[in-house]
């Protein structure tokens, strides 16, 4: 059973976007768009977090995203630019190849989704807030235990789903061409 599989067991919705850390973002999107096809993918570089915490404390997160339509998921690749402790810190491989860091689902209430992951034996990670997502909420579990990847709950938020829609949509007849974007 692949990790996504798995997870669909314990999520608490449809599993939308995996994630892969990677050292650098452009010859990832290069690499995937050639292996599977997938894409087009859009740089948000360096986002801004507010509120974020790392396993209950006050934390600092610098990180860049390419996001992209792999099928039916939505795809991340996730670079972390500075050396704080994160989640992406402890789902690194040791030699710094590409590694599964996560699995996402969207939950109504990002606080009693925890709860029930929690109760799963899942140890919260990091929270934070993204004010370009209109504030929304988020949350990783360490679920690498049975999974060997994080979780990522995002707080039900209709802009994240624009957001989706909009990626989904660019892959729709996507020819290959222009394959790393802007965001925005």
């Amino acid at each position: 059973m692949t990790p996504v599989e798995l997870a669909r067991t314990i999520a608490g919705g449809p599993i939308v976007q995996i994630c892969w850390q990677v050292d650098d973002i452009a010859t990832a999107v290069d690499l995937w768009v050639r292996a599977t096809g997938a894409g087009p993918f859009f740089l948000a570089g360096h986002i801004a977090f507010d509120e974020l915490t790392y396993r209950g404390r006050p934390a600092t997160l610098d990180q860049s995203s390419a996001i992209g339509q792999w099928g039916g998921l939505q795809l991340e690749l996730f670079h972390q630019h500075c050396g704080s402790p994160s989640g992406a810190v402890e789902t690194a491989s040791d030699d710094g190849s590409p590694s599964l860091q996560h699995v996402t689902w969207f939950a109504p209430d990002v606080a009693a989704e925890g709860r029930r992951l929690a109760a799963l034996g899942f140890d919260e990670v990091m929270t934070a807030r993204l004010p370009a997502m209109g504030g929304m909420r988020i949350a990783w579990y360490d679920a690498r235990p049975l999974l060997g990847c994080m979780v990522e709950v995002y707080e039900e938020h209709p802009t994240m789903r624009r957001l989706y829609r909009k990626v989904a949509a660019a892959a729709e007849g996507w020819d290959g061409s222009d394959p790393l974007r802007p965001l925005g």
